[in-house]
């Protein structure tokens, strides 16, 4: 009989399979994945193991992960069997997991929404169930070479889990604090990491850059980003979301990050999802009002908002949506839709205003 504790992992992707398996790799882990993607489930069923890279500041390092077992949705899987049960498939894609979760000893949601687990709890009646925040950034692939050598390689940063205490059994060395210290590590994730991580990538978008590294090496876009993440710092102190030393140590890493040629961190895969990135609650429209309400002039993440209404992605539903909806009506309206601004709210016409056409390759 194992003794290795048994983790199964909702979603193989880049927090899935890139990011999470590295933390659990030092302790006793039996690995499954599920996944609704029928090409890369057949393919992680081709193997038991795959390479994982890990991108240091002296280069790439390199842990192999063995896994037991790879789930479609929709196969039965027994839910009890597992110690542990993480989800990381999307702050929209989690509640389709309920059913799954109801039953399961313990949940971690590593969703990138403070209020996934409370809604899981209450979908499903499972009160085992936690946030997680990977502070990390995480590619969904790797370089053409490092594919070539085995096509389930994915490239991540050794990051840090940060857990809300609960009712699971991990190492203390996996960081798990109480609800009121987790806020501030939510706090800058949210606006210090997401907000600009999502404007480099929208910016990017606009200019034809394939990976986030490569939209940092352009001067313009980096002026806006560094602008934002400054305006974001400044407010996430002003208003006590986190202490000063800490949000700028969150601010200077984050830059860090973004520049780290070795990630190879898709733009579409951090565009994606442009009507949740741009409602009322999340990073670019929260993090403006947050700045406007504490006098800070959030001018460079209006660039980024009207950026975000100029994305385009033909494989993105939400894309799709905001472009077809702007061939109808104006994008004051379109805001007043996506973003809940009223069209005579004085913040509409602050971003439609932002000279953001010299971005358009």
């Amino acid at each position: 009989m194992s003794d290795k504790k048994k983790i199964l992992i909702f979603g193989a992707g880049a927090i899935g399979r890139g990011f999470l398996p590295h933390i659990l790799l030092p302790y006793k882990c039996e690995l499954s994945f599920v996944d609704k993607n029928p090409k890369l489930v057949e393919l992680m069923k081709g193997h038991s193991n795959y390479r994982a890279v890990i991108a240091t500041d002296s280069g790439y390092e390199y842990n192999n992960i063995d896994y037991v077992a790879v789930y479609n949705y929709g196969d039965k899987i027994d839910i009890k069997d597992y110690d542990l049960v993480f989800t990381c498939v999307g702050p929209n894609q989690c509640y389709e997991l309920v059913d799954y979760l109801k039953d399961a000893k313990a949940v971690i949601s590593c969703e990138n929404d403070n209020k996934s687990a409370i809604k899981l709890r209450q979908l499903s009646g499972n009160k085992n169930i936690y946030f997680g925040i990977p502070d990390v950034i995480t590619s969904n692939t790797a370089s053409a070479e490092m594919l070539a050598i085995d096509p389930l390689s994915i490239v991540t940063e050794k990051g840090v889990l940060v857990l809300e205490q609960g009712n699971y059994d991990l190492p203390s060395e996996v960081l798990q604090l109480e609800l009121s210290e987790l806020k501030m590590h939510w706090m800058c994730k949210m606006f210090i990491h997401n907000m600009p991580h999502a404007i480099v990538a929208y910016l990017g978008s606009l200019r034809g850059y394939e990976f986030i590294h490569q939209a940092m090496t352009d001067a313009e876009i980096n002026e806006v980003v560094c602008g934002a993440i400054n305006e974001m710092t400044e407010a996430v102190i002003i208003s006590k979301l986190a202490d000063e030393k800490f949000a700028r140590y969150y601010r200077d890493k984050e830059l860090k990050r973004f520049r780290n040629k070795l990630l190879f961190d898709p733009i579409f895969r951090v565009a994606r999802e442009p009507i949740r990135k741009l409602s009322s609650d999340n990073r670019l429209i929260l993090g403006l009002r947050i700045c406007t309400f504490y006098k800070i002039d959030p001018y460079n993440i209006a660039c980024g908002i009207k950026a975000a209404l100029n994305y385009h992605n033909e494989d993105d539903s939400e894309a799709k949506y905001i472009q077809n909806l702007r061939r109808d009506v104006s994008d004051a309206q379109v805001l007043k839709e996506i973003s809940g601004i009223e069209i005579d709210d004085p913040l509409s016409r602050y971003i439609l205003d932002k000279p953001i056409e010299n971005f358009f390759k």
